[in-house]
């Protein structure tokens, strides 16, 4: 889904999920659903509800990604969310122990990360409104 194609000159790889991400709206939703296979997979395989956290948290992001008019396709490129979650179940099944212990690690991470940046958007908004409001 993510890396069939090396583009020439460059390292970038592309796969069947950018071309399906070109298709507005539904082919966002249409690369989060065989995400979502994926993830049935993995849980079926028996990986590590952690991981399988990490797993859903790659795939909404890649979706979020997607719905961004033109600069989302470009940064879905990169992102790679499959690509990603296929590692991850590959750790997975072989050491479950470890692959356990770093998924709860970078998803706290992840999750302190989005904590901050939605927090600082909205005291960002709150202040901006409190500005424009004096200035009228």
């Amino acid at each position: 889904m993510d890396e069939v194609v090396t583009i020439p000159n460059t390292n970038l790889k592309v796969g069947l999920d950018a071309l399906i991400g070109l298709i507005p709206v539904v082919g966002d939703l249409g690369s989060a659903a065989i995400g979502g296979y994926i993830l049935r997979s993995a849980a079926q395989l028996g990986v590590p509800t952690v991981v399988l956290a990490r797993m859903l948290l790659n795939v909404a992001i890649d979706a979020a990604i997607g719905f961004i008019p033109v600069v989302g396709d470009y940064l879905d490129i990169l992102y790679k969310a499959n690509a990603k979650n296929a590692r991850l179940v590959v750790e997975a099944v072989e050491n479950r122990k470890e692959a356990a212990r770093s998924s709860w690690l970078k998803l706290a991470g992840t999750f302190a990360a989005f904590v901050l940046i939605v927090g600082g958007g909205l005291v960002g908004t709150v202040f901006f409104v409190k500005w424009l409001w004096n200035s009228i």
